[in-house]
């Protein structure tokens, strides 16, 4: 079948993948070959290397945990710890392991409709970060999807209920709890388009984790409870990875039986510490998977209520909460969420299969997405026949959709096009149009609502005779459609000194473009191996560079220079985000005149190492619990309230049991990362809520003292300069934003730095601040020929020599000495 548009949508999920298609204004799940509309996202391997996806492979987990493997969506974007399948030795990364899933959704097509697709929109959580973007690009193209746009989840959920929708002018809320992630986004609804206005989301927060609580804190002190020889059950003892797996396998059912019933039933076989099988049984209460879901309830719900207060709206504001994803199936976590006082206070839209609904979005998407000729077009017209390339929407809310394009072939003069609807009563005909001398031409079409409109290209030559052209059709459907997908977290580049530079904000509409002037901190020396230009691109919201995911880095080496680099040479970077979120970044630099052109390499995270997370994730508890002792000492009531909220939601404990995982489980590995991130940004927010008044006052006492220092050594545009920067100071005291604070007080010395910079005074206070570095200095005897040549240059006002003298010393130092203080007292002495 020659398709214009693509109109295959795939929910690749962390628990279960599903594929849908659009067929008008309907969307049809395909079914697998065993009828069902999802395939859970599991592979096995055996011993013979045949390679099994879908429930057979899960099922087998249960016994065979070293040759089959689940939830491997949660590590798209890392590498370091490839699957093992131990039986045939044979190792895949997690894209490969994803490329497997779509490939069997791909049979499956092929199977029911006998239709070979090379297209589909693939749908990624909105969280999720650029390096996992990337690999799932990479698993659609093993998998031998050419092109695959990518939508992100909760959009797709949002044009599965409102393609064919009437309402207008409205807010909509996704609540997309899947299997393995979280999204909340706050749609708008406005003249037949929506825009996403905010996003919140954690790639770590779903259903599994609810699994492994049910295990942790119910199954295995059940199953160690002295009258079994179980020794040192837990999911970090790689011994016990077949019982563990049986566990959560089960966990699950139960799990799913309890939104249904009081109590759920588990009977299964475990192995003891000899080999025995042990029966073990096991009434799993719903009571008690509702008090182990609370946590994971109020982080999303904490999510989705950030996620409105950043928009500007309330409840009431909202027309509806869109229920996505498995575990919004559960009666208590639908109660949760429709309480006005601890909950969402919004009602409750679940009309739709929350399992299916994703897919069902991508695939309206895909309708709206045309196929690329080069990749999947139709045959060309036969030589000395009429084409005509063509240029529209495939969908839209306009019932007069605009359409133009060019007529290829013989000579078009005199030619006439023509658009013809046959399914209107009566027939709807746009009429001849002529044709320019290029065989160009442009016009609107008349399109009827809940249908696709299929339109008929007829063209006329001079005597009015009609022509065969290829194409010869062209469908429209009126509908809903996304407007320009945003980004749903911030990107800058790494600096000096653990800052960052951002280039795009969270929320800006994609495809966007940056540009950023910087400067390098060291030199490359042309051939010799000595220095590289390296900027990292980072991807997060904190003001502190390490409290950020690196995505990638671009780096320009000593071998790609044509002449040596010197330290602080001028760098022009510019960086493209398309609507997929690929990410492109070129560097020129001046001093070459050359461009470097660079896809940045977003698979650069690792696996954490087990011991060293352990280690880091105990510093970081004790922060915290140092902050905790201050707070209450103090009486700090917003401290007391992020304390509050971290404890609620639980994040300590989920580090915990990540971490005591991570040797045997990489899934726990990259998650106890994410966790500690978490955990190291809450405490940073306690710390800065005790900081606050400390920077406040540093705030207002450090303004009239710029002030003074502008009006005193400064010109026309440093007074410009400092307007601005005393409007941003106090925006971010107003806001009560700490991160935001801490930068415009940054900014202010930096402002004070170039006024003493342009007035010569700054080479004397660096000078005096590098004195006091002697003792550090390489060449002791060199260090106190300069300090000497420095004194009579600063007794005698000679500036130039100066910055000479400080640059030979900044030399002999093992590191690049701090910024020298603005309001050292030297400034006024020299």
């Amino acid at each position: 079948m020659n398709r214009t548009t693509i109109d295959f949508g795939i929910d690749l999920g962390t628990t279960n993948s599903a594929i849908a298609r659009l067929d008008g204004v309907e969307t049809e799940i395909v079914k697998n070959n065993e009828n069902a509309d999802t395939t859970p996202s599991a592979v096995l391997v055996d011993r013979q290397g045949r390679l099994t996806v879908g429930r057979a492979a899960k099922e087998r987990g249960e016994y065979d945990p070293d040759n089959t493997c689940v939830e491997f969506k949660l590590r798209m974007g890392t590498t370091g710890r490839p699957k093992l399948f131990t039986a045939a030795q044979r190792s895949m990364e997690p894209e490969e392991l994803s490329a497997e899933v779509l490939r069997s959704l791909r049979r499956d097509v092929s199977d029911k409709t006998g239709e070979e697709i090379s297209a589909a929109v693939i749908t990624v959580p909105a969280a999720f970060e650029l390096s996992a973007c990337d690999a799932t690009r990479r698993a659609a193209e093993l998998a031998g999807i050419a092109h695959a746009p990518l939508l992100q989840e909760p959009t797709a959920a949002a044009l599965a209920h409102g393609f064919q929708s009437g309402d207008d002018n409205a807010f909509w809320l996704v609540y997309d709890f899947g299997g393995g992630t979280f999204d909340a986004a706050v749609i708008q609804m406005r003249e037949g388009e929506f825009t996403v206005v905010n996003h919140r989301g954690d790639n770590f927060l779903g259903g599994k984790l609810l699994d492994w609580a049910i295990v942790e804190e119910l199954l295995v002190p059940a199953v160690t409870d002295g009258r079994r020889g179980f020794t040192d059950l837990r999911r970090g003892n790689p011994r016990w990875r077949k019982n563990i797996t049986k566990l959560k396998l089960a966990a699950e059912a139960a799990k799913i039986q309890v939104s249904r019933a009081e109590s759920a039933e588990l009977r299964l076989d475990l192995e003891d510490d000899s080999g025995r099988l042990v029966e073990f049984e096991y009434d799993l209460l719903r009571a008690d998977v509702e008090r182990l879901i609370e946590p994971f309830a109020v982080r999303s719900i904490n999510l989705c209520r950030k996620a409105l207060e950043e928009s500007g709206l309330g409840p009431g504001d909202v027309q509806k909460a869109l229920l996505v994803g498995g575990p919004t199936l559960s009666p208590y976590l639908r109660d949760r969420l429709a309480d006005p006082r601890d909950g969402l206070g919004i009602p409750l839209d679940h009309s739709r299969d929350p399992i299916t609904t994703v897919a069902r979005g991508a695939a309206v998407f895909a309708g709206s997405q045309r196929i690329d000729p080069a990749i999947f077009g139709g045959p060309p017209p036969p030589s000395g026949e009429y084409g005509v390339e063509l240029e529209y929407r495939p969908a839209g809310p306009d019932i007069e959709p605009f359409v133009g394009g060019k007529v290829t072939g013989p000579d078009p003069t005199g030619c006439s096009i023509e658009f013809v609807n046959p399914e209107t009563q009566p027939v709807w005909r746009s009429g001849r149009i002529p044709l320019s001398a290029d065989g160009t031409f442009t016009t609107t079409l008349w399109a009827e609502r809940g249908r696709a409109n299929t339109f008929r290209i007829e063209l006329t030559d001079a005597t009015g005779a009609v022509r065969p052209i290829t194409p010869s059709t062209l469908t429209y459907t009126v509908g809903v459609v996304d407007t320009q997908p945003p980004l749903t977290h911030s990107i800058g580049v790494g600096l000096a000194g653990n800052e960052v530079a951002w280039l795009f904000k969270r929320g800006t509409p994609l495809p966007a473009r940056r540009r950023s002037l910087l400067n390098t901190t060291i030199g490359v020396q042309r051939g010799s191996g000595k220095g590289m230009i390296r900027i990292p691109v980072l991807e997060g919201e904190h003001y502190r560079a390490d409290r950020n995911h690196r995505i990638g880095r671009l780096e320009i080496n000593p071998e790609q220079v044509r002449r040596d680099v010197p330290e602080g040479s001028e760098v022009d970077l510019t960086i493209v985000i398309d609507e997929s979120r690929m990410v492109v970044a070129r560097a020129y630099v001046p001093i070459l005149d050359e461009e470097f052109d660079c896809v940045l390499n977003l698979q650069t995270e690792t696996v954490p190492d087990a011991a060293e997370l352990a280690r880091e994730a105990a510093a970081e508890k004790r922060r915290l619990e140092s902050a905790r002792r201050r707070a209450s000492e103090l009486g700090d009531s917003r401290a007391a309230e992020v304390l509050a909220r971290i404890d609620a939601e639980g994040i300590v404990a989920n580090l915990d049991a990540e971490v005591n995982a991570a040797e045997v489980d990489p899934d726990a590995a990259v998650a106890g990362g994410k966790r500690l991130l978490d955990l190291r940004a809450a405490a940073d927010e306690v710390e800065d809520e005790l900081e606050w008044p400390g920077l406040v006052s540093e705030a207002r006492e450090l303004l009239p003292a710029v002030r003074e220092l502008v009006e005193d050594r400064g010109k026309a545009r440093h007074s410009r300069e400092l307007d601005a920067a005393a409007d941003a100071t106090q925006e971010a005291i107003t806001a009560h934003d700490a991160d935001l604070l801490r930068q415009r007080i940054t900014e202010l010395r930096r402002l004070a730095t170039r006024v003493l910079d342009a007035s010569d005074d700054l080479p004397f206070i660096a000078f005096h601040e590098l004195c006091s570095l002697q003792p550090e200095m390489s060449d002791q005897r060199e260090a106190r020929q300069l300090i000497a040549t420095g004194r009579r240059a600063a007794d005698a006002g000679d500036a130039r020599t100066l910055r000479d003298v400080n640059a030979a010393l900044s030399d002999l130092l093992p590191t690049a000495p701090p910024p020298p203080d603005p309001f050292s007292t030297v400034r006024m002495g020299r």
